[in-house]
């Protein structure tokens, strides 16, 4: 994902990759220190660099061990997950030595939530992630000595990964157009000549607009919705000139229906 990123369908948040770019370094159930476990090591696209991550969803701090650059996150509602459930999610990141959150601090979807790094047993820049699904705060040593969430789930059953470059490692990453969704239309009127839109990564806003739709020209335009964004106040589209793009609908003439109007 990107900074800023949001993703809301039927109500619900989607749990969105926090990391830009993903280059395992080490999987789960891997020797040593993920032995028994769903952990993954994973860092940016350039070796040593401390790039930051993202909250994947609105989310509330529960616990800091600085020592280790490590944080304990759950998220504030039910979100949907890549495997399609949908239920809260807890999930623990280490290694951080620039920490950005402390115990209680509410991030949103989007918002920088830490960075990689080296902050305790780290033998290169890195962020150590392990996701579980559900609220259990549980933190215990598996059989192989190895600490663990109780409910962990891998990464390819966590997070939807559109807006993240996979670089390396296993390919069963999931978009969010794999998960079927209710089918809605936006309409746009032919009442106006032009309207914007904006790359999935700019904010809204006039001068970022990468181009525009013509509803007159056609009497009238429809798209199908395949998703939301900053803060429902645009949703995502698929046109024939700019390809996937964002648009604006916030207190505008655009409609939202189950089935397109024009």
């Amino acid at each position: 994902m990107l900074k800023g990123d949001n993703s809301i369908r039927d109500g619900i948040e989607d749990f969105l990759c926090p990391f830009t770019d993903v280059y395992i370094t080490q999987s789960g159930n891997s020797s040593f220190s993920h032995k028994g476990t769903y952990a993954f090591d994973i860092r940016g696209k350039v070796r040593g660099v401390r790039y930051p991550y993202y909250a994947p969803f609105d989310l509330k701090c529960i616990k800091v061990y600085k020592d280790y650059g490590q944080a304990l996150f759950q998220s504030l509602n039910k979100v949907r997950f890549a495997n399609g459930r949908i239920n809260y999610a807890t999930f623990l990141t280490a290694h951080d030595d620039n920490m950005v959150a402390y115990k209680n601090k509410i991030f949103r979807q989007g918002e920088i939530l830490g960075h990689m790094g080296m902050k305790g047993n780290a033998t290169g820049v890195h962020c150590h992630i392990e996701i579980e699904e559900g609220r259990d705060l549980r933190y215990y040593k598996n059989k192989y000595g190895v600490y663990m969430l109780n409910n962990e789930i891998s990464i390819y059953d966590a997070f939807f990964i559109d807006n993240t470059n996979i670089l390396n490692g296993n390919y069963n990453f999931k978009y969010k157009n794999s998960i079927n969704i209710s089918t809605h239309y936006l309409n746009l009127p032919p009442t106006f000549s032009r309207w914007r839109v904006y790359h999935l990564g700019k904010i809204p806003i006039k001068k970022n607009a990468c181009g525009f739709l013509n509803p007159r020209k056609f009497n009238g335009l429809s798209y199908k919705i395949l998703g939301f964004m900053d803060n429902n106040s645009t949703c995502v589209i698929e046109t024939r000139d700019y390809g996937r793009v964002k648009i604006y609908i916030k207190k505008t003439k655009a409609s939202i229906s189950s089935s397109p109007l024009y």
